[in-house]
């Protein structure tokens, strides 16, 4: 089960913990892999119980979703680990420096465990976005404390009875509650992992500088998608609303505003009622459409909306089957496109995490690039187009954690590709080697040559010979 403690209480267990550690000593592979196994069986054994917890939490949320970006997800992040964390530990050969190196002496890189790392989840994958890291805190050798969100309360002490179950407390333990978050990021941890907001992001890094805690933050901010011109728009919009409306919105890499050229628009407008129609043939009690997760956040998303009714902005409601409801109720917001809205809309200044796509119309290109210039550097960047000079010069000028070529979100299911933002989207990245990296230490270790004229060429009393040579690797630098 979870532990909901006091501060004394967390730091006994963070105590705990480092003991543990520090009596075991270096990890070896065995145990790296003995624990992402029962990562893996953890996830397995729970399976039904998370879909039915997390569709709890947030009202309704389709099994499948949960099937494939909690569990299934997850599981292909343990399976890759397991498979190269034998290579991923191997020290790394440097070459050392001359004359040394040619005569035996040696550099390499070892791959040492930071020990205790502080894991602070959020709502919107809350099974995903703890054991996703945690995979990669594990490979590194670390040991973990978890404070899942407690926006999802029944996940919440559903992740707790599943680590109590597959991990002893001192590898492993869960720390639940409200108002703990703070005590949580001010615990002397080896690392913290924080997803969320990017001003919450600020407040765990303020935290963290008190005891020079490193910080991986995976936080949000506005991901654009840009479409070219000559594009199948058809196709374009379906990939959209798939990412857009995958868990209605509230995915950190959805696609939080779109460029479109100013001559495409009508047609645009038209392929993506139909790909909404496609996909969700009805809103109100369609079961593979998600609820916001509660009424605070529903609110929030409801005032971005009274907010760009204010300021004049054309919003056009996709409503698939005419249907009559307060969307209050089971907080199955209607998709909605909001056509050219200003900077000054509180929908082009925060993050949306909702249904609703702001659509910006261009002429010529450079004007996108221009704008994307002025922005703080999103978590992802998304390009629909063909034309090779545009599509580099969003891939090789335009600062993003991550970006895809003609789809949305399937960067991130990708073992290969690390996961992390940059600037206001956050620091820090994880998934494959990059996580394993990540949450470890990059120990040098120098083995001197055993020759006492080579290793001591550096001592006075100095010489002709030492300042002529040192002068000609100088001067044939």
């Amino acid at each position: 089960m979870s532990v909901t403690v006091d501060q004394n209480s967390m730091y006994m267990l963070l105590s705990q913990q480092q003991e543990s550690f520090k009596k075991a000593g270096y990890p070896d592979l065995k145990t790296r892999i003995s624990r992402l196994d029962r990562l893996m069986a953890m996830l397995k054994k729970y399976e039904h119980q998370i879909c039915k917890v997390v569709a709890e939490d947030f009202g309704t949320r389709p099994e499948e979703l949960t099937l494939l970006a909690e569990i299934y997800a997850t599981i292909e992040h343990a399976k890759d680990a397991i498979v190269n964390v034998e290579q991923w530990m191997s020290p790394e050969q440097r070459k050392a420096m001359s004359p040394g190196s040619e005569a035996g002496a040696t550099a390499q890189i070892r791959f040492m465990p930071k020990g205790i790392v502080g894991i602070i989840g959020p709502w919107n994958f809350p099974i995903h976005l703890v054991i996703a890291p945690l995979v990669c805190v594990l490979a590194a050798g670390n040991r973990a404390m978890i404070k899942p969100s407690s926006v999802t309360p029944k996940t919440a002490e559903l992740i707790g009875e599943m680590i109590a179950a597959f991990f002893d407390p001192t590898e492993v333990t869960v720390i639940s509650g409200n108002n703990v978050s703070d005590k949580f990021t001010k615990l002397p941890f080896d690392h913290i992992v924080f997803t969320g907001s990017t001003d919450n992001g600020r407040h765990v890094m303020r935290a963290a500088a008190d005891n020079l805690t490193p910080v991986t933050l995976e936080l949000g901010g506005k991901s654009p998608v840009i479409i070219d011109k000559c594009t199948d728009l058809c196709v374009v919009a379906l990939r959209i609303i798939t990412g857009k409306l995958f868990n209605s919105g509230q995915v950190c890499v959805c696609p939080d505003y779109a460029f479109v050229p100013e001559e495409i628009l009508p047609a645009l407008l038209i392929e993506l009622e139909k790909a909404v129609k496609s996909l969700y043939p009805t809103i109100e009690n369609n079961p593979d459409y998600t609820s916001i997760v509660n009424q605070k956040h529903f609110r929030r998303i409801q005032n971005l909306l009274d907010d760009a009714n204010e300021k004049g902005v054309k919003i056009v409601t996709f409503n698939p089957a005419d249907e009559n409801y307060d969307e209050s109720v089971n907080r199955k917001l209607l998709p909605r496109v909001l056509v050219n809205p200003s900077d000054e809309t509180a929908v082009m200044k925060d993050e949306i995490f909702g249904p609703l796509l702001p659509l910006k119309t261009y002429n010529q290109f450079d004007e996108v690039i221009e704008y994307l210039h002025t922005k703080d550097h999103p978590l992802a960047l998304y390009y629909f187009g063909e034309n090779e000079t545009n599509k580099a010069l969003l891939r090789d000028n335009i600062l993003s954690g991550g970006m895809t070529v003609n789809d949305v979100v399937v960067q991130v299911i990708c073992d290969q590709l690390p996961f992390g933002g940059v600037g206001a989207s956050g620091m820090g990245c994880y998934h494959g080697i990059e996580g394993f990296i990540e949450f470890s230490h990059l120990k040098g270790v120098y083995t001197q040559t055993p020759f006492e004229e080579i290793a001591g060429f550096i001592r006075p009393p100095y010489n002709d010979a030492i300042r002529g040579m040192l002068e000609k690797s100088i001067n044939e630098a």
